[in-house]
């Protein structure tokens, strides 16, 4: 998806290009890789989560605390976030992974400012109905420290999700990953027309093949090094267009409102998070008090494919202070 582009001459050169790749690209061409990633070693990223809707996957996002998931404003537009469900210890979301645990939404959090139009502020905090059991397969991201810069240009970064493959909806087989470079925000802008913001990150292949993210990898991180740097946000028409870098929302741009966020509710403090009906799967998490749901054998697929699991089956749960884990 696209912010609003500044100026006709912008807009028909980004139509008139789509019109002719149309044309005169071959049926088929697109997307016989995964814009230029590869499957990651299973459950070597356990912070990584996937935000479902109807039993698919919807976006992406990350583990910051053992109750609270970072992801995208956006991935919530027309859509009641309480009644979505986050996977978290998942590789392969089409399997019933025993790794799997599964919590609805308690509360989220869009960023006050958010701005669809633009995609300015896109970030949203998610708070789960209980703790996760935290482990091998179920870990935490940091966040990038207080303060700090944005990666430098060409700084060798990796995103991940389980976005499609392709620009028609190429499912992956499990979690895949593509390792991207930072590009500077003024060249950056100059491919989108003057209109990113401070808050905002960009990348690119930094060879000129197709590599980055697709559809429904919205939310999910850019870690560069050990920390979280970016929120999937948008890209071109086409998935990894090198013509048009991929944007995200930069995380230390945010993390004042997210330890904020997360601090009033530790401490009891009310906060407003966003509006909406408890939804169908608040009953079901209702019946599991102190537990976590996880798939049921056999169930993929279904409307609620879902057991309940003491949270102290197998390892006690591990839940950070409110610092959030080391700075």
């Amino acid at each position: 998806m696209r912010p609003g582009m500044g100026g006709w001459g912008c807009l028909l050169l980004t139509v008139a290009e789509a019109t002719l790749v149309l044309l005169t690209r071959p049926p088929g061409s697109w997307g016989v890789h995964i814009i230029g990633g590869h499957e990651v070693v299973p459950h070597s990223r356990p912070y990584m989560a996937s935000v479902h809707f109807r039993g698919q996957h919807h976006c992406g996002g990350f583990l910051l605390h053992a109750q609270w998931v970072v992801s995208a404003a956006h991935c919530f537009r027309n859509r009641d976030p309480l009644e979505g469900l986050v996977v978290l210890g998942a590789h392969d979301l089409q399997a019933p992974e025993p790794t799997q645990q599964v919590f609805s939404i308690k509360q989220a959090f869009i960023h006050p400012n958010y701005q669809p139009s633009s995609h300015a502020n896109d970030i949203c905090l998610l708070k789960l109905n209980s703790s996760a059991v935290l482990g091998g397969e179920v870990g935490l991201l940091k966040l990038p420290q207080k303060g700090s810069r944005q990666p430098k240009a060409g700084a060798l970064c990796r995103v991940a999700g389980w976005g499609f493959r392709s620009d028609f909806e190429d499912p992956p087989p499990a979690l895949m990953e593509a390792e991207v470079r930072v590009l500077g925000l003024d060249a950056c802008n100059s491919s989108w027309c003057g209109q990113l913001s401070p808050a905002m990150l960009c990348t690119r292949s930094g060879d000129n093949q197709r590599r980055g993210f697709c559809t429904a990898d919205s939310g999910g991180p850019l870690v560069c090094g050990s920390r979280a740097h970016g929120l999937v946000s948008f890209s071109g028409f086409w998935c990894g267009d090198p013509k048009y870098p991929d944007v995200y929302t930069r995380v230390s741009a945010f993390v004042t409102w997210i330890r904020g966020v997360v601090r009033k509710d530790l401490r009891g403090t009310t906060t407003a998070p966003c509006p909406g009906p408890p939804g169908p799967f608040q009953v079901l998490a209702a019946h599991c008090p102190g537990g976590t749901l996880r798939p049921r054998e056999g169930a993929v697929g279904t409307p609620r494919p879902y057991t309940c699991v003491s949270p102290h089956a197998s390892r006690t749960p591990t839940t950070p202070g409110p610092e959030l884990g080391p700075p």
